[in-house]
């Protein structure tokens, strides 16, 4: 009866021990498949990441030739074709020296145009460059974007600035501006605006927040819109926020800022 107790026991010992392996063996295969789906998963988020970067870089490639074509264009459309008008008046008035009436139009109408090609030059000056952007800094520069905005598309612009008004490394400030720039020419374009401000407070980060009463857009469908052919312009700004490694917030409510741009300021 004893042996038979003892041949028991050791059965139920071999059977627990062969649980114990059973449960353990699936254990470390649960963690094993468990581990590899969290690589899998990271792996993917990394690659949806790096193909992110990639739309981000080849956005702003983009908006860069756009620019470059821009300019292209309008030297030669604008200012190549009036300089060829100058050019012409001069050949008439070589042949035409001794007529003053003819003389005294022409010289009327090339220093019309010359007048033009210089106000021409000035703004493509000013796109490549705003001189207030160098001399005085993205601050200063900004109010006097706002004040141009103000003229030319005549709604009502108002710009506060509250904390110090410091200076960055040039292409820190560049890349403000055209971040600024973007937002701005986006709000004109597709927001129906009648009323715009602009807050920047300046303490531990620069916070630039976009108020106005027109149509807002959420972060989720900026989300969207940057992963089709017509988000190129925010794939741009994107890109400039996250070369500064700042953050930029979208919103639609009535008393919350529509935009919400927040740069570290040691960038």
């Amino acid at each position: 009866m004893e042996k038979q107790s003892n041949i028991d026991i050791t059965f139920l010992v071999i059977i627990g021990c062969l649980g114990i392996v059973i449960l353990v063996s699936a254990l470390i295969i649960f963690i094993v498949i468990h581990q590899k789906r969290m690589l899998a998963k990271q792996n993917e988020i990394q690659l949806q990441k790096l193909n992110h970067r990639q739309l981000l870089f080849e956005a702003e490639i983009q908006v860069a030739e756009k620019e470059r074509e821009k300019i292209a264009r309008n030297i030669h459309d604008d200012i190549g074709s009036k300089l060829n008008i100058i050019n012409q008046n001069f050949w008439i008035l070589k042949d035409e020296s001794n007529n003053k009436e003819i003389k005294e139009t022409v010289l009327a109408n090339s220093v019309n145009l010359l007048e033009s090609v210089i106000e021409s030059s000035r703004t493509i000056i000013y796109e490549l460059m705003p001189p207030a952007l160098l001399k005085l800094g993205y601050l200063r520069a900004t109010n006097e974007l706002c004040n141009l905005l103000r003229t030319s598309a005549k709604i009502q612009i108002e710009y506060n600035h509250v904390g110090e008004n410091i200076r960055f490394a040039p292409k820190i400030e560049l890349q403000l501006y055209r971040i600024t720039q973007e937002v701005l020419n986006n709000i004109m374009k597709h927001s129906n605006v009648s009323f715009l401000k602009l807050n920047i407070e300046i303490e531990q980060h620069l916070v630039l927040k976009i108020f106005h009463d027109g149509k807002g857009i959420t972060n989720e469908k900026v989300e969207i819109l940057s992963h089709t052919g017509n988000g190129l312009g925010l794939r741009s700004i994107q890109s400039r926020v996250q070369t500064l490694n700042a953050s930029i917030k979208y919103g639609e409510g009535s008393t919350e800022p529509k935009i919400t741009i927040d740069v570290p300021i040691n960038t």
